[in-house]
Order: structure tokens, then C-alpha cells, then sequence
């Protein structure tokens, strides 16, 4: 009888976070998955992210690790690169040195702004408007040339299942839930909102698969201002509360925003629209009586 091939180890790297739940949750059947997060790991420190690889021998090391936002990049600037653009470089040094493949998440604040009705694919070149953009767009450069068996993922604003609550549409969920009081969002921040569970799902493709290494989009079908994924949200889980239009000029910013980057692919088919995968998350979180955290 033949013995059976055991599955590949996968080291995910920040499996709390919105990405890194869907993934541990889509992957787990596939492979034998060892997540990390912040209370395991210093992501800061690279000896302890070396002695973790080298402790548990991953044939993919995905890193979800990353210091989001733009305003918290344009306050800490120092950690922004480190956490964005160094580690990255580093993971894609000992993955060329040790064989791994290395899976890296990126993001469309790269860009700069589209008409409206256009968007951003895999061979447009990326043109940084803030310090987020900025050192996410140094990961990829890092990742991209330090190691030949790289996958990047850029994906857009993520809706899912979370842990972290300060994060737009959570924070925004939570608001509706607890004050019941109108909600004002910006309605000229366009962007193509996507489903981290669908973002999951195309990831186990891409990798059972074995696609060519490289740079990849994944977002849902379509675009939809934060004011349109707010209000769609409001209507699937059948809220009697008014979300209101406003301008993101309405509200205080330090950095510079991105105020129209959809993605789309060049590469590999768009995933669903993005209300049918709205639709579904707001099922889940009548299931779990409203919680965004699953």
C-alpha cells in the first residue's frame, strides 16, 4: 500500500489577524498549519522570526505581519519601515537562503489615484502617495528580488471575520451595533471591497495548483465607495439605522489618502462581486448575533 505523502508545513505568520483567520481556516484541510502571532513572536525582532523558521522547517512561510493604515505609518514612521518593508526583505532572504516558499500580502495603497471606472492591475507601476503605501511598496521590491519562489497578493480593503476591532469596518460594525446613532462615511474613498474568506479561497487555489511564483491581485468583483459597503452591510443585516454620505475632508488625517485604487487582475479571474460576498458575511454575522470577531 502506498504511504500516503504527509501535507506541507505552513508557517502563518499573524494568524489572529482578519487575513490570517481566513486563511488558517481555508488551509487548515490542505495543510498542517503552526500559527503566530504577536504573543508568540516579536516581529521586530528578526532573531526571533529566524529561530521560529528555523525551529518549525516550513515549506511556506505566509506572513500576514504588517503595520496598517495610513496615519499610524505617517506617526511611526521608523516601525512602518521595519514592520513593512524589512521584514519582508528579511523572510525573502531566508527564503531564498533555506528553500521555503514565501507568500506575502500586500495592498492597493501602492498606487495612486485611477479615474473613476478604472483600476489598478498587476503591470500598472505602482506610484506611492504616503508612507504606508510607500514601505508596503518596499516589501514587494524587497520580496521580489531577494527570492525567486515568492508569491505577492495585493488585496484591497478587507471585510471578514475579525479579532480587531479598530480596524474600518469592524470599528464601524461595532458603532452601529452598541450606539445605535447614524453613521457618517466617507463616500470619495473608492475602492473594490473584498471578502477575506473569498481572498482565502483563491490563495489554496493558486497554491494546490502550483501557479507560476509572482505578483497576483485578488479582490472581488466591482467598486464601492466606504459609504456603499457601509450602507449594503446595513441593508443584508436588516439595521434600522441611517448611514449618512460625508466627505473623508469631514474627518481628521495626517497622511495623504487614497481616494480611488480598485484592483483588478491581469493574472487570475476576478473573484464574486462584492455584494454577493457582503451577503454572505452578514449571514455569518447574524449567525454569531452581530459579533464581527466570528
Amino acid at each position: 500500500m502506498p504511504v500516503a505523502t504527509p501535507p506541507k508545513t505552513v508557517l502563518l505568520l499573524g494568524h489572529t489577524g482578519k487575513l490570517g483567520m481566513a486563511l488558517e481556516q481555508v488551509l487548515g484541510g490542505n495543510y498542517r498549519i503552526i500559527g503566530k502571532n504577536s504573543s508568540d513572536f516579536d516581529a521586530t525582532d528578526f532573531e526571533q522570526v529566524r529561530c521560529l523558521i528555523t525551529q518549525h522547517a516550513p515549506d511556506i512561510v505566509i506572513n500576514t505581519v504588517a503595520m496598517l493604515g495610513i496615519d499610524p505609518c505617517e506617526q511611526e514612521p521608523e516601525l512602518a519601515l521595519r514592520m513593512n518593508a524589512l521584514l519582508p526583505r528579511f523572510l525573502a532572504e531566508l527564503s531564498a537562503a533555506s528553500g521555503f516558499a514565501l507568500v506575502h500580502f500586500s495592498t492597493d495603497a501602492v498606487f495612486s489615484d485611477r479615474t473613476v471606472g478604472s483600476s489598478c492591475v498587476e503591470t500598472d507601476t505602482p506610484v506611492p502617495l504616503n508612507l504606508y503605501g510607500v514601505t508596503k511598496y518596499a516589501g514587494d521590491c524587497f520580496v521580489m528580488n531577494c527570492t525567486p519562489q515568492h508569491y505577492i497578493f495585493r488585496v484591497p480593503v478587507l471585510f471578514g471575520p475579525s479579532g480587531n476591532r479598530r480596524q474600518f469596518v469592524e470599528k464601524m460594525l461595532e458603532r452601529l451595533t452598541t450606539d445605535q446613532q447614524p453613521l457618517r462615511i466617507s463616500n470619495d474613498i473608492i475602492s473594490s471591497p473584498t471578502y477575506s474568506l473569498d481572498v482565502a479561497d483563491r490563495v489554496r487555489e493558486l497554491l494546490g495548483a502550483q501557479a507560476p511564483f509572482g505578483l497576483y491581485h485578488l479582490a472581488n468583483h466591482g467598486t464601492a465607495s466606504l459609504f456603499d459597503l457601509m450602507t449594503e452591510m446595513v441593508s443584508q443585516l436588516g439595521l434600522d439605522l441611517p448611514v449618512l454620505a460625508a466627505s473623508y475632508r469631514d474627518f481628521p488625517f495626517i497622511g495623504r489618502k487614497n481616494t480611488c485604487t480598485p484592483l483588478s487582475s491581469v493574472k487570475t479571474a476576478p473573484l464574486r462581486p462584492w455584494q454577493q460576498a457582503v451577503s454572505d458575511y452578514c449571514a455569518l454575522l447574524r449567525q454569531d448575533g452581530g459579533r464581527a470577531d466570528g
